[in-house]
């Protein structure tokens, strides 16, 4: 890595590690704080929901601002938002009130991560996407692995104040390392640009391949999403009320696959960059789907921390595939834009798996619901498979004509 960009990734990667942490001291104490408002179900769910439906609606058009003005003022206004609206959840007095903050707090999400993997992206040496990804993305994982547990400690030995407030510290403190210390100007230290750097060719007659690509890895990241999003909101539910599992014991299962996601991720990605990113995606979609499907016919603590530990693995494997994918498209449609809609599809997935997992939950039982993220994912795969197989396929016959 040249000196330019090793300062621009180590600039963003502790802007999005302090930030996401964060973020993550808010997971164990929001429900509890929420619940203070003694507000009906549905008004819980509009609370929760806020921040996802904010998120997945600014991230495109955020994406394409940021590809024409410039990245960094957009990380910038995320990280001021972040810490502007942190305080805020302490003086919220009713529940619109709390939609709004959380509102707010998806638009400056929508401005942070897919902004700074934009900006990554285009930085990433063509035959590393996977191991430059996969390291910058394990930072937001690993600061939502540590942040709950922050969070959990700050509201048992002093406060739920404390944990909002120690949520806006960190995110000025994210604020004043990005401000500082990354450049200006992103294309002066860059190996390639945003479209005029693009690859000769590779969009073909009217960029249709890479357009068709860009659907596919949607889907595949939006079907995972929802798998991803119907177990982590449901097996809780389903390992205290069903297997009568502790509250310590569900942690434990959520924080393992957190944290092996974010230690391999590394590894994973350069696996993928040498063996091929659709190979990755492969192997870690199978775990993860055989994973997600056996919950419903695992019975005891040890068996769901052996689950997690694959879901931890198959994300490994996926995440930084993904995210490579991603980058190759980028380089062609432009990078603020596509990783807009890279992360709007896990954005609306975590978003509408929940919704959709708990009516399936209600109306099957809630076993049910592990099947059927596990074969949502494969179903996606699937077309990602036939996706880019099927184009290469159509490359290899146009050479030899």
């Amino acid at each position: 890595m040249t000196m330019p960009f090793k300062k621009i990734f180590l600039s963003l990667y502790s802007a999005i590690f302090i930030s996401s942490l964060g973020l993550g001291i808010l997971s164990p104490i929001l429900p509890a704080y929420v619940d203070q408002f003694a507000a009906s179900s549905t008004v819980l769910g509009l609370v929760f929901g806020a921040y996802s439906a904010s998120r997945t609606l600014f991230m495109v058009p955020v994406g394409k601002l940021a590809d024409r003005f410039g990245r960094k003022t957009f990380i910038i206004t995320g990280l001021v938002l972040f810490a502007a609206v942190s305080p805020l959840y302490i003086y919220a007095a009713t529940t619109v009130q709390l939609i709004l903050v959380r509102v707010v707090q998806g638009l400056a999400a929508a401005m942070l991560l897919p902004v700074a993997m934009s900006y990554i992206g285009d930085l990433a040496a063509k035959g590393k996407e996977g191991l430059i990804m996969g390291t910058f993305t394990s930072a937001f994982f690993a600061g939502l692995g540590f942040g709950p547990l922050i969070g959990g400690f700050l509201r048992d030995h002093y406060s739920m104040r404390a944990a909002f407030l120690s949520m806006g510290i960190l995110s000025l403190s994210a604020l004043l390392i990005t401000a500082f210390t990354l450049p200006s100007s992103e294309t002066g230290a860059s190996g390639f640009g945003r479209k005029d750097h693009m690859d000769p060719g590779a969009g073909g007659a009217g960029g249709d391949p890479t357009t068709i690509k860009l659907s596919a890895l949607f889907l595949f990241r939006f079907t995972r999403a929802l798998g991803i999003g119907f177990t982590w909101v449901l097996l809780p539910l389903y390992a205290v009320t069903t297997l009568g599992l502790s509250s310590f014991q569900v942690g434990i299962l959520l924080s393992v696959n957190t944290f092996l996601t974010t230690l391999l991720q590394s590894a994973m990605g350069h696996l993928s960059d040498r063996f091929g990113h659709l190979w990755a995606i492969t192997f870690g979609s199978l775990i993860g789907a055989a994973a997600i499907s056996s919950i419903a016919w695992i019975s005891s603590f040890e068996g769901l921390v052996v689950l997690s530990l694959m879901l931890g693995l198959a994300g490994a494997l996926i995440v930084p595939a993904g995210s490579a994918l991603a980058v190759e498209i980028g380089r062609v449609r432009g990078m603020g834009s596509v990783m807009g809609i890279y992360a709007t599809s896990l954005s609306l997935g975590t978003m509408i798996g929940p919704i959709s997992g708990g009516m399936i939950a209600d109306v099957w039982g809630i076993r049910t619901i592990f099947p059927v993220g596990g074969v949502l994912g494969i179903a996606g795969w699937g077309v990602l498979c036939l996706v880019y197989r099927g184009q290469r396929s159509e490359a290899l016959s146009g050479r030899h004509r």
